[in-house]
């Protein structure tokens, strides 16, 4: 579970993370134009300070291989998993084909995760007792994560009454574009390009 924010133990500055979910998309139709919903699968994402960007971000969270095989298993025996993707609630043959094509995608990954703001290797996760990370400005606090229990709503999904702007990735971790605009009726996405802003060595 990602934090709602983060806050200075010292000065009381709150950092949030610029966006929270992110896609892998594996499927073959050009971005730009509408691609299909199953051929989109969440990344696996732990909270970060990228040292590139100088900011809070989201990173792969990209388990071992052995984790991936693991879960195979247990679904494939009826039982839930939590990672690479909450299979608790889905139907038994969807949940064994997802966590399928997850590990197909594990054994062809070939880079080590990115911080998916800026795609850069050079980040260090922040879900751990240590090391500490401070801001820029505060030479005394540290950040520490703050989490809200989720509540209810009735609003529309992203994507129904404004654009989703939910970033997606090849297989490698390399930024495509975004979804916008959700077709429910096709069960399809519109989509855009984008690009890291900068080129990032491997």
């Amino acid at each position: 579970m990602l934090p709602n924010f983060y806050i200075c133990t010292s000065c009381n500055e709150k950092l949030f993370l610029p966006f929270r979910e992110a896609y892998y998309y594996l499927g073959s139709s050009p971005i730009g134009q509408l691609i299909r919903n199953e051929d989109l699968f969440a990344i696996p994402v732990r909270p970060a300070w990228c040292k590139t960007c100088s900011n809070l971000c989201i990173a792969e969270d990209i388990a071992s291989l052995r984790d991936f095989e693991n879960a195979c298993g247990a679904v494939r025996s009826g039982k839930p998993v939590e990672y690479p993707l909450e299979t608790e609630h889905m139907d038994q043959d969807m949940a064994i084909s997802k966590i399928q094509s997850y590990l197909r995608w594990r054994m062809s990954r070939r880079h080590k995760p990115r911080a998916l703001c800026c795609g850069g290797h050079d980040f260090l996760y922040t879900d751990v007792e240590q090391p500490l990370f401070k801001h820029a400005g505060c030479d005394f606090g540290s950040m520490e994560p703050q989490y809200w229990l989720p509540g209810s709503h009735n609003w529309q999904g992203p994507g129904i009454s404004s654009p989703a702007d939910i970033r997606i990735y090849d297989a490698e971790g390399e930024l495509l574009g975004q979804l916008t605009w959700h077709k429910r009726e096709e069960n399809k996405w519109d989509t855009e390009k984008l690009s890291y802003p900068r080129a990032v060595e491997e």
